[in-house]
């Protein structure tokens, strides 16, 4: 054993290091969506990697646990191949650069094809590195390295050429090595070094010109029984990639014909887990348009806002997490639907704020990438968020560039209030008179939250089980609304009617008068279907000038309320006029 491979032994621990490393690609998940281009322009490279890397947050499991997880968690071309290396690095019968060697082996052995100017091409890198061991010494030179080589990427596929971005897996495999590497050998963060370098990247527009026509469907399964043939799967479909842990072999590829790639698989052995993504749905988003020029906005995944919906208004999400029995993801990266089948079934659920060392890593990259950013942070009586943002801004040496507003608010009230705010900051107002413009509509921006049932208040430590029981057995639940002083209760009603009647006197009240206009969004839990078909008319009725949209209630307010619940939020037009 070497002298560099003593030194790697001694350092840091590792399960801490790829917590670390995991915290920043949630940092950058939205860029690494935005820029996703090659092999498909399907804007999910963030989304598969943050999903897929979610089991490394566990801080109980031992390592062999959290490898098994990471094989049925992997998602997508980039997160399948991250997990692959990651797996190889839970292996504590070797030194880290003995397992970075590894594990660069079983990431390419995991791809059929394997392409130049991705991912590998980093991983590849790391490990001509590793061979000679890993010391701190080393780190910021290599790092400098692979981030050269990340640049090269734009000229190694025509797709990115087309586009003038980097790779985005490259990219992300990068930025997971940073915090990785740094925290394992007790480095400094060096801040804003990464973002600085790609911050040209923030002004990427995805266009027609870089989306594939011959497009299907992301396919992701857990198979078990005898590792199928290369041959086997490339009839199937094709980016293939394919991980193994014993008798189970997870298998990614894309496809044309969903039913059909399944009926396949079938034929190979028994199908555990299937899960698939239409393609060219994800390819439909656009991102907004972005301006250097611009002040940036940024709110918490508390707000009533969907990844989509961030992204089609160029926002920044910095999310809190959902733990959902042994499976802990961010707010916005879980889908409605799996939270609230898993509630019905009595699954625990809870939710936790992110490190602060991921909040951190969320703010570093958008002051470095833009000269501005506003934070409409959730109500501080919620969250901690403020307190901890005002802590990095007086310490962080661009904390001056982000001005903070604790908004006081929560789900949709926050929502509306800072979509009106998104689409003020394209007219290139300064950010003093942003933040007033955002005052001025938290002073009229209103939400009422109608309650099922309180069985999951009572679960969650809100409310006492006796007092639920019998407001359950007497069909009474509250009204409540988020307000800077916490949760108050508007109403208590007993009758779906009475709530619907209620919602819609409170939209006549606010939005219904004659000529007056103003946006109000319709939330719901797991009855999005009723909700349109029951209420919404209703509303439109009631509100006759105000722009309606329908969206799905804050993921952290429905895992407190529950399944069923669902909720109005309303802003005037005219109540930030003049700001």
């Amino acid at each position: 054993m070497t002298a560099r491979m003593v030194a790697d032994e001694t350092a840091g621990d590792l399960r801490t290091a790829l917590r670390a490393g995991y915290a920043c690609t949630v940092a950058w998940a939205e860029l690494l969506d935005r820029i996703n281009v090659f092999p498909v322009a399907d804007g999910d490279t963030g989304r598969n990697m943050v999903v897929s890397l979610a089991p490394l947050r566990d801080r109980v499991a031992n390592d062999a646990t959290v490898a098994e997880r990471l094989l049925l968690s992997a998602r997508g071309n980039s997160g399948n191949i991250a997990c692959a290396f990651v797996r190889a690095l839970l292996d504590d019968r070797r030194s880290l650069a003995e397992r970075c060697v590894r594990g660069d082996a079983l990431a390419r052995q995991a791809v059929a094809v394997p392409q130049p100017g991705t991912m590998l091409t980093v991983l590849d890198a790391l490990a001509d590195e590793a061979k000679t061991g890993l010391a701190g010494h080393q780190v910021d030179r290599l790092l400098a390295r692979l981030a050269q080589i990340v640049s090269e990427t734009t000229s190694a596929q025509e797709s990115l050429r087309q586009a003038n971005v980097v790779d985005s897996g490259a990219l992300a495999m990068l930025v997971f090595l940073d915090g990785m590497l740094r925290v394992y050998f007790g480095l400094s963060q060096a801040q804003d070094a990464l973002a600085g370098r790609f911050r040209s990247l923030v002004l990427f527009e995805r266009c027609a010109a870089t989306v594939k026509a011959d497009v299907g469907f992301c396919v992701d399964a857990v198979v078990r029984g005898q590792r199928p043939s290369d041959a086997a799967l490339s009839c199937i479909g094709s980016e293939v990639v394919v991980l193994d842990n014993g008798d189970l072999w997870k298998i990614h590829l894309h496809a044309s014909d969903v039913a059909v790639a399944r009926a396949a698989l079938g034929k190979l052995g028994e199908i555990v887990r299937w899960s698939w993504d239409d393609l060219y749905e994800q390819m439909s988003i656009r991102p907004a348009r972005a301006s250097s020029d611009d002040v940036h906005i940024m709110t918490d995944g508390a707000a009533s806002l969907s990844r989509r919906e961030a992204e089609a208004l160029g926002i920044t999400l910095l999310d809190s997490h959902i733990n959902l029995g042994d499976v802990s993801l961010p707010e916005t990266r879980l889908a409605p639907e799996d939270l609230y089948r898993a509630m019905r079934r009595g699954v625990r659920v809870s939710t936790s704020q992110a490190s602060t060392y991921e909040r951190h890593k969320h703010y570093e990259r958008v002051v470095s990438q833009w000269q501005s950013a506003l934070y409409l942070c959730v109500g501080s009586v919620y969250t901690g968020n403020h307190a901890v943002a005002l802590d990095w801004r007086s310490s962080h040496p661009a904390g001056a560039r982000m001005t903070l507003l604790d908004s006081g608010a929560a789900s949709g009230r926050l929502a509306v209030v800072v979509r009106a705010t998104a689409l003020a900051a394209r007219g290139g107002k300064p950010v003093g008179a942003l933040a007033d413009f955002a005052r001025a509509a938290l002073a009229h921006a209103e939400e009422y939250i109608f309650l099922e049932r309180l069985e999951y208040l009572a679960r969650g430590g809100r409310m006492s089980k006796t007092g639920a029981f019998f407001g359950d057995a007497l069909h009474l639940a509250p009204v409540v609304s988020p307000m800077p002083d916490g949760a108050r209760r508007m109403a208590l009603l007993r009758k779906q009617e009475d709530r619907i009647v209620f919602a819609c006197d409170c939209a006549a009240r606010a939005l219904g008068a004659a000529g007056r206009k103003g946006y109000l969004l319709a939330e719901y839990t797991d009855n999005r279907a009723w909700l349109v078909e029951q209420v919404l008319p209703r509303l439109r009725a009631a509100a006759p000038g105000a722009e309606i949209a329908v969206g799905a209630l804050s993921l952290t307010t429905g895992a407190h309320t529950g399944p069923g619940t669902w909720a109005i939020a309303m802003l005037p037009e005219q109540a930030s006029q003049g700001a």
